[in-house]
């Protein structure tokens, strides 16, 4: 059984027949419209350097400029870097590391991304010495941490912790790995994508997992110390897509107005989900074809989705009957282009994509 949800940061921020009128409301939008064009909404803002590609990522704004982190991908190792994890050589993985840090770049907007460097943690040990990349930057206690996806051998997957005064230097936690999959889900399950969000003084800590074969979910952990970590079960779950992405992938998290908003990449595109507590999602639907994106908020209020084109790239590819399959070079290669940038004009609870 799960463990019990605790009241004080579960509680619902909307009234139940709140919640269902705007739920109504929403139904009826998105029942009339059509998803997103992927072309017609969005604009490309950042390439990353060579050799690496860009996927998974999260923002930071320090008060005066955009921190973007993401998962520096090198793709021309992917092939060597599997067949070394399919044999059990985990050394041979290490040597061909697809992730081995996080890119950073910066900029005074999210149109003006420039990049800066390649955080590169050191490896610690053996939960960490194939892949360290797809970090989360969050403010704690006068300092900064980044909570990152770490994989090591025997099929070790997780989270360290390191943290940093300015941004620039970072020190491991000295207790890593901090997280890794809940007990409840399928030994040997994956735990990766993060996402944090902080609420009524507690950090919301949203990964992927599997409870069985059949069942991919995204769980939920919380904190407030970042020593002790609580965990509070499934909160989305969903069966694996046989197009595009197969499991839940990259979820993003937002309360506006007393919603929550769940957007996760599942199969072919990005879906949208809402809900009246942050444990608790219902009536989704299918955003378009985008990839690992995320949603922010400005310091003025604008509101802003990310994305790669990956799956952008499948559809595309399967409409002219090209046969790029998961985990494949032509499936990968569009990832080196990097982020694409859409701005969100909110009516009502949903989120209309444009042009910047």
């Amino acid at each position: 059984m799960n463990p019990p949800k605790p009241p004080e940061f579960f509680e619902p921020t909307l009234p139940e027949d709140e919640f269902r009128d705007r739920l109504l409301v929403l139904n009826r939008q998105t029942y009339s419209s059509p998803e997103f064009a992927f072309d017609a909404v969005t604009t490309h803002v950042y390439r990353p350097p060579a050799p690496y590609a860009q996927v998974d990522h999260s923002f930071f704004h320090d008060g005066e400029i955009w921190h973007f982190f993401y998962n520096a991908f090198d793709v021309e190792k992917e092939s060597s870097y599997l067949e070394c994890v399919a044999a059990g050589d985990w050394d041979g993985a290490a040597r061909n590391s697809i992730e081995r840090g996080m890119g950073h770049a910066v900029g005074a907007s999210l149109l003006e991304l420039e990049y800066k460097e390649l955080i590169e943690p050191p490896v610690e040990g053996r939960h960490d010495m194939l892949l360290r990349s797809n970090g989360w930057v969050f403010p704690h206690d006068g300092r900064y941490g980044m909570l990152y996806g770490v994989r090591g051998r025997d099929g070790f997957v997780g989270f360290s912790l390191m943290w940093s005064d300015d941004l620039a230097s970072w020190k491991s936690s000295g207790s890593n790995p901090v997280l890794q999959a809940p007990g409840w889900a399928m030994p040997g399950s994956t735990c990766k994508d993060v996402h944090l969000v902080h609420h009524r003084g507690v950090w919301l800590i949203y990964t992927i997992t599997a409870e069985d074969a059949d069942t991919i979910c995204m769980a939920l952990a919380s904190t407030v110390d970042w020593n002790t970590f609580a965990d509070h079960g499934c909160v989305f779950r969903a069966c694996p897509m046989l197009r595009g992405t197969r499991g839940l992938e990259s979820p993003a998290v937002i309360l506006r107005d007393g919603m929550w908003h769940l957007f996760i990449t599942w199969g072919f595109g990005v879906w949208h989900a809402v809900g009246r507590s942050p444990c608790s999602f219902s009536g989704i639907y299918y955003l378009g074809p985008f990839h690992a994106a995320e949603v922010i908020e400005d310091p003025s209020g604008e509101w802003w989705f990310t994305t790669d084109r990956k799956e952008e790239w499948r559809r595309r590819n399967r409409v002219e009957g090209k046969r790029c399959f998961r985990g494949s070079y032509e499936d990968d290669r569009v990832l080196y282009e990097g982020l694409y940038l859409s701005r969100i004009h909110w009516e009502a609870d949903q989120p209309i994509l444009g042009k910047p």
